[in-house]
C-alpha cells in the first residue's frame, strides 16, 4: 500500500493523543482508589466511554477518507484500549461517586443515572455520525466523484466528534474543581497529560488539513481551558499544602 505524504505526521499525532489520554486514564484510575473518590466529570464520562464503545468496538471508522494508509486495526486498538480504561474510570464512579450527591433520587438511582447517560450519550453520537456531512474542504475523491460534502462515517466522524466531547470535557474538568473545592481524584499529571494528548490531537487534525474556523476556535478554548485546569489543580494542592509534583 502506498502511504500518503504526510503519513508520518497523521500516525504519530494519533498515536501521541492515545499515549497521553491513556496516561491520564491511569492516573485518573490511581487517585481514584487513592483518595476513594472518581476523577472525571461524569457527564464527560458518559460522552467519552459511549465515543470509545462506537470507535473501539468498529461500529463505525475510526480513519478518515482522506488518510487512505491509515492503519485501521491500530487506530480501533487504540481506541479499544481507552475503552477498557474507561470501564474502570465508571467503577470508580459507582463505587465512590454517590457520597458526593444530595437529593435522594440521585443517591438512590445512582447506578442507573450513570449508566442511563452512557446509553444515551452512545445513542446521540451513534445517530448524529451517519446524518451529518462536512464540506469537501479536501477536495477527497469518492468513487469517480470529488463531492462538495463528505459524511462523517467516512471523513472526520471520529474526531469531528471527538474533538467537540474533547471541548465538553475541558469544560466541566474546570467545573468539577471549582465545584469540588478540593483535590481529591485529581493530580496535576492528569491535567497536564489531558492538555497534551489535546495537543496531539489538534496536530492529527492539521495534518489531515482540516484547521477550519470552528475547529480553531474549540481547540482555542480547550488549550485555554486546560491550562487553567492545571494552575487551579496546582494552586488547589498548594493550598491543601500538598506538593503538586509528589502526587501522582
Amino acid at each position: 500500500m502506498q502511504l500518503d505524504a504526510n503519513h508520518f505526521w497523521l500516525l504519530s499525532t494519533a498515536m501521541l493523543s492515545g499515549v497521553f489520554w491513556l496516561l491520564a486514564y491511569i492516573f485518573i484510575i490511581y487517585r481514584g482508589f487513592k483518595d476513594k473518590s472518581y476523577g472525571m466529570p461524569i457527564v464527560a464520562l458518559c460522552g467519552n466511554l459511549a465515543w470509545e464503545i462506537i470507535f473501539g468496538l468498529g461500529l463505525e471508522t475510526g480513519c478518515p477518507q482522506t488518510w487512505q494508509s491509515c492503519p485501521a486495526g491500530l487506530i480501533q486498538i487504540r481506541n479499544f484500549i481507552w475503552m477498557l480504561f474507561d470501564f474502570v474510570i465508571v467503577y470508580t464512579v459507582l463505587k465512590y461517586g454517590r457520597r458526593y450527591f444530595k437529593r435522594p433520587i440521585v443517591t438512590k438511582n445512582f447506578t442507573w443515572l450513570v449508566l442511563g447517560g452512557i446509553v444515551i450519550a452512545f445513542t446521540v453520537i451513534y445517530s448524529i455520525i451517519p446524518e451529518f456531512w462536512v464540506r469537501n474542504i479536501w477536495h477527497a475523491q469518492v468513487g469517480n466523484e470529488i463531492p462538495d460534502f463528505l459524511p462523517l462515517t467516512i471523513q472526520g466522524g471520529s474526531y469531528y466528534t471527538g474533538f467537540a466531547l474533547n471541548f465538553v470535557m475541558s469544560l466541566l474538568f474546570l467545573v468539577f474543581i471549582v465545584v469540588r473545592e478540593n483535590v481529591e481524584g485529581q493530580s496535576v499529571y492528569i491535567a497536564i497529560n489531558k492538555w497534551l494528548g489535546s495537543l496531539a490531537a489538534y496536530g492529527f487534525m492539521v495534518a489531515d488539513g482540516i484547521p477550519t474556523q470552528l475547529v480553531n476556535v474549540l481547540y482555542a478554548l480547550v488549550f485555554l481551558f486546560d491550562v487553567a485546569y492545571i494552575y487551579l489543580v496546582y494552586r488547589r494542592c498548594k493550598l491543601e499544602g500538598i506538593n503538586p509534583w509528589r502526587r501522582l
